[in-house]
């Protein structure tokens, strides 16, 4: 038989079209590039010339959103780990034991090339992905990997740049 998302139809639907609304924005911890709030419809209706592709098709159109979202995902995750990285680079050829940036001392040196290097690695994976995406030619297993790698490595390093803050990488005045 036919697969039950065939009853799914994608539709470009404009902000201001009368019975949409939104509900107020989400507050969440950290994405705050990415707004989230309810769409609400009442008696909202939307000309059949809106419609993406044809009657049936929506489910393809959203799992390739989902995948392009895998990797926003992924970038997302790249941008902050390279923040938090740039910044404990910054801290620790600032912050002094005996008299010593802590960037000298060879334990804060291998934290930071291991961060480097995962953050490399992930960025790697991130552009390919992107690249593939453009030619059409991404499948939802390497974005899902991609996805998943990229984001948990990533919030090792920003853990680990986190702990070369000691207990200042909790106080809102380090950008960290």
């Amino acid at each position: 038989g036919e697969h039950k998302s065939k009853g799914i139809t994608c539709l470009v639907i404009e902000k201001d079209t009368p019975g949409l609304s939104f509900g107020k924005p989400e507050k969440k911890l950290g994405w705050n590039a990415s707004p989230t709030a309810q769409l609400i419809f009442e008696d909202c209706r939307v000309p059949v010339a809106n419609r993406v592709g044809a009657e049936g098709e929506g489910f393809r159109f959203a799992m390739a959103g989902l995948d392009g979202g895998r990797i926003n995902i992924g970038a997302c995750s790249l941008g902050g780990a390279q923040r938090c990285l740039d910044e404990a680079v910054k801290y620790t050829k600032e912050r002094k034991q005996f008299d010593t940036p802590i960037a000298d001392f060879q334990n804060t040196q291998f934290e930071l090339a291991e961060c480097k290097t995962i953050t490399k690695v992930a960025k790697t994976f991130v552009y390919d992905c992107a690249e593939k995406h453009l030619r059409g030619e991404l499948d939802t297993v390497t974005a899902s990997m991609a996805k998943y790698w990229v984001s948990d490595r990533l919030n090792e390093v920003v853990d680990r740049c986190l702990q070369l803050f000691g207990g200042y990488g909790y106080m809102n005045e380090y950008k960290i």
